[in-house]
C-alpha cells in the first residue's frame, strides 16, 4: 500500500471508530451511568480515541507484503496497543471509575468489538471496490474483443 492508499485508509478508520466509539459509549453510558449528562465538550472524546486508536496502525504499517503469521501477529500487538492506550485515557487519569469492574470489563469488550468491525467493514468495502474493478475489466475485455474500442 502506498502512501496515499495509506492515507485514505487511515481516515476511512478514523471516520469509522469515530462512528463505532460514539456507538459505544451511548450503549455503555446507558448501561452503566444513565442518570450522567454531558456538556458539548464530550463531543471530543470520541474524535480523541479516534486519534489514539490510530497510532498503532500508523507505527505498525508495512511497506513490504507480509506473511499471515506476520500480518496476525502485527493485528494482536495492535489490538493490545489499542487496549492499553484506550484504557489509560479512559482510566488512567480518573480513579472513580476503577473499582466498576463490570464497566473495565465492557470497555474491553467494546475495543475488541470496534476492531474487529472496522477490519469487517474495511475488508467489505475492499471486496466491493474489487468487484466493481473486476466488472469493469470484463466489461473493457468484452468491448475490445467485439472491436468497440
Amino acid at each position: 500500500m502506498r502512501g496515499k492508499e495509506f492515507l485514505k485508509s487511515i481516515i476511512m478508520s478514523f471516520f469509522i471508530i469515530v462512528t463505532l466509539i460514539n456507538i459505544a459509549t451511548f450503549i455503555l453510558g446507558t448501561i452503566f451511568q444513565p442518570d450522567l449528562r454531558f456538556g458539548y465538550d464530550a463531543f471530543l472524546s470520541p474524535l480523541i480515541y479516534g486519534v489514539f486508536s490510530l497510532i498503532p496502525f500508523v507505527v505498525m504499517y508495512a511497506k513490504k507484503e507480509l506473511t499471515v503469521k506476520e500480518l496476525l501477529i502485527r493485528k494482536v500487538l495492535q489490538l493490545l496497543s489499542i487496549e492499553v492506550i484506550q484504557w489509560f485515557l479512559a482510566f488512567g487519569f480518573n480513579s472513580s471509575e476503577r473499582g466498576n469492574i463490570k464497566l473495565m470489563v465492557a470497555f474491553s469488550l467494546s475495543i475488541l468489538i470496534i476492531y474487529v468491525l472496522v477490519h469487517l467493514i474495511t475488508w467489505f468495502l475492499d471486496v466491493q471496490t474489487a468487484k466493481k474493478m473486476t466488472d469493469d475489466l470484463h466489461h473493457y475485455q468484452s468491448n475490445w474483443e467485439n472491436g468497440l474500442l
